[in-house]
Formats: structure tokens, sequence, C-alpha cells
């Protein structure tokens, strides 16, 4: 189906996640000098409004990274409340007390993924994960994005063509963020944008002719089938490309539960029993309990007005995962659990296969 737009989830906490995570891999393999691939399958149409009307209907972009952004902006005071009610003092804060000047969210994670989209917050856009990539990733990368809504596509191309090179503009990560991953802001990778299915697309071009990166899967799952092509296309693909970072996000969906446990077990499955040391990584950020949300028809929810959505958080499950992102994501998503009016009932879990 291609009903589904990003435009009305782009920068609810599921992003959070993905996109800080998707930074890290990026920073990592930057660590490096050797070429990279990179692959995207599901990309989008990469810039989204943060404040158009379909960000306005969800409200999801005010719950999740403008939530995110507001309280950072209220400085050492917000930070100090939410450590005094964790019961901690964190090395922030000098002995008497007192939040040190530049009090940040203590992750590295969260750090970079802030640099680089709150030049895009102050133009009300987000960046979807093709000019994340974009923005980071080596001009020595082989860079593969794939998108087959027709209207999607069409936006893609312009956005993906789009100048953000200039800081002025406020459209640009920091300098200093891609400095410290290896990368400039001013030298991007050539991007071959393809009007394709994206698992189909993945499963022709690898292996790729250079070795080593990385692919992001985040398709829609608006149908039961999507976990199954997910997990079909993740057990094929890391059997002829076993070097590969496959980065697999999903929704927390009550009523999918079966189908994301099958998924990841027929995946972690799949990888072990080729290498019973490949490092699986699983990672997942609740907002909302599992039962928060109640299955209705139209009316009934239209009437309950207060119902929570169905997704009530998101995970990732990160094959060949590289060194310590499971402790960058753990820091991460404690510091999110304490973020106000980001999650109703906040939990988290990070978890090596």
């Amino acid at each position: 189906m291609l009903s589904y737009l990003h435009a009305f989830h782009a920068g609810n906490h599921a992003d959070i996640l993905k996109h800080a995570a998707l930074i890290q891999v990026i920073k990592k393999l930057n660590q490096k000098s050797a070429p990279y691939s990179f692959f995207d399958t599901h990309a989008g149409s990469g810039l989204y409004s943060t404040n158009g009307e379909k960000a306005r209907k969800t409200g999801e972009a005010s719950r999740g990274v403008l939530a995110l952004a507001a309280f950072l902006g209220k400085g050492q005071n917000a930070l100090q409340d939410q450590e005094s009610a964790n019961g901690e003092l964190s090395q922030d804060h000098n002995a008497g007390g007192e939040p040190k000047s530049g009090t940040s969210p203590k992750s590295a994670a969260l750090d970079d993924y802030m640099a680089l989209v709150r030049p895009y917050l102050k133009l009300d856009l987000y960046p979807g994960s093709p000019l994340i990539e974009r923005a980071l990733l080596r001009a020595d990368a082989s860079h593969t994005i794939c998108e087959l809504h027709p209207a999607e596509f069409e936006a893609l191309k312009e956005n993906c063509a789009r100048d953000f090179s200039q800081a002025q503009e406020g459209a640009a990560p920091s300098s200093s963020l891609a400095t410290n991953i290896g990368s400039s802001p001013k030298s991007v990778p050539h991007t071959q944008i393809l009007k394709a299915d994206g698992f189909k697309t993945l499963l022709a071009q690898t292996p790729p002719k250079i070795k080593r990166g990385a692919v992001l899967i985040d398709p829609s799952y608006e149908e039961a089938s999507d976990y199954e092509a997910v997990a079909k296309t993740a057990v094929a693909v890391h059997k002829k490309w076993s070097a590969g970072i496959i980065m697999i996000w999903y929704p927390l969906l009550a009523h999918r539960a079966q189908e994301i446990e099958r998924m990841i077990d027929s995946i972690c499955g799949s990888a072990k029993s080729q290498n019973a040391n490949t490092n699986i990584l699983r990672a997942e950020f609740c907002v909302d309990a599992p039962d928060s949300h109640t299955e209705m028809s139209l009316e009934e929810n239209a009437a309950a007005k207060a119902q929570p959505p169905r997704l009530y958080g998101s995970g990732l499950l990160v094959v060949n995962a590289p060194w310590k992102l499971d402790e960058e994501l753990e820091t991460a998503l404690k510091f999110l659990s304490g973020v106000p009016c980001l999650a109703n009932a906040p939990s988290y879990s990070v978890e090596l296969q």
C-alpha cells in the first residue's frame, strides 16, 4: 500500500530513537578511512514541516523532538529537576549541587542528534533519514535510497538537491558535528535516488561492491505482511552480505505483538545460525504502556478524544551492531525517559541478543 505519509509522524519519539541511532552508526563508519556503502530502503520525502497541517493534526512532533528541544532549552534548572527526581547528582553538577554551565543531555547520541536537527527546527522543519545521511556520509560513500510513493519520490529528489550547506540559512547540521565524525557539510555523497521497491532493490544490490557499510530498513508496517517481508529481506541480505550493518526500525503496536516477535526471532535465529558470535542489538523506547490503547471503531475512537495512539513505542534491531552502540543508546533512552511531555508511561530496554 502507498497510503502512508511520514509527514503526519515526523519528529515523533520513534524518529528520535531511529535517527539518534542512525547518526551513531554513520559516525562509527566514518571513523575508518575506507569507503563504505549505505542503503535506505524506505526514504520518504526527506524533509518535513513540524508546524504544517499534517504535523498539527497528530501533534506527534510536539510530543517528540519539539518537547525534547523545549526541555533542553529550559537549560540547567530542568535538568537539575530531573536529576533530583531520579535521586542522582551527575558529574555535570559541582560539589554544591549547582549545575555547571553548558549542561547537556550527557549522551553523545542525543548531543549529536540535537546538533543536527536543531538548525532545521528553527525553520519549523525536520530532516528525514535521507537528509541526515547526506549530511553525514562521506563523499566517497556509495549511497542508495529508495521511495515508491510517487509524490514522496518527487519531493525526495527536490529535497536531496537543496543546498543546506550554508549555516546562516539555519538548515545545515553544525560543522563541529560533521568534523567530529569525519564528514564535511559541504561534501555530500553521490546519492542514487530510485523510485523502486526498497526490499527488491536491496536484495538486488547486495552484496555491494564496497563490502563495508550499512542499511536502514524502516517500512511503514501498514500491513501484517510487512513484518514477514522485513524478516525475509533481512535474512537474505545478511546471508549475502554478512559484514553489513543491518538496522531495522519497527513500531511497537499491541495488536502486532506476535508479528513483531516472529520477525525478530526469524532474523536473530538466522544470523546466529550463520555465526553464533554475531552481535545483535535490540533497543526499545516506550512512551505508553502496551495496553494504553483500546481497539475500537472509528466512531468510538473519535468520541474518546483522549484515546492514546496505537503506537506506544518503537524499537531497533541492529545486526552486526557497532561496538558500544548499546551503551550509547542506553544512556540516551535513560535521559529521554525523564523528558516531560515526551512520554506518559516511559520505559526502555537495551539488550544484546
